[in-house]
């Protein structure tokens, strides 16, 4: 194969898992809503990311969010939540509470509850992500000119 070629193809693959991952995390988090179980998280870190976001509304800032929880069986699972808010926050104190929602399969899928429910953001990544697959993969028509004399 050669090189053009190569690398059209390599770039097609991975743009096509993209679009694949973009599905299944929006899945994932509608299916956390229904089918999860549900557990309380102790939020353990707030952490301001950067500086002030580059938007027309002044004094935003993105923050990670970070929690634990136990699992029936006691051991810890951590997580962490992105969240776009103002400039005051509250320090985590290691106190506060939110629910949670995990796989009892495999408890490292995880979010807090209030991200589970059905939505906008959840609908736009799988449209986003059938988009990515249809334009990598369509097949190209030819077009058949004709000579008009």
């Amino acid at each position: 194969m050669s090189k053009p070629k190569l690398s059209k193809l390599l770039a097609r693959i991975f743009i096509t898992l993209l679009g694949f991952s973009f599905i299944v995390w929006g899945l994932t988090s509608i299916t956390l809503g229904f089918i999860g179980e549900k557990g309380t998280a102790v939020i353990t870190d707030i952490r301001r990311e950067g500086g002030e976001r580059n938007e027309v509304k002044r004094g935003r800032y993105t923050y990670n969010i970070s929690y634990t929880f136990k699992l029936p069986n006691g051991k810890s699972v951590n997580g962490f939540k992105k969240k776009i808010g103002d400039a005051v926050y509250l320090k985590a104190d290691g106190k506060s509470k939110a629910s949670v929602k995990y796989f009892s399969f495999f408890p490292y899928f995880n979010a807090l509850e209030l991200d589970t429910k059905p939505g906008f953001g959840q609908l736009i990544l799988i449209a986003v992500g059938f988009f990515l697959i249809f334009i990598m993969n369509r097949r190209k028509q030819e077009v058949k000119k004709t000579l008009k004399l």
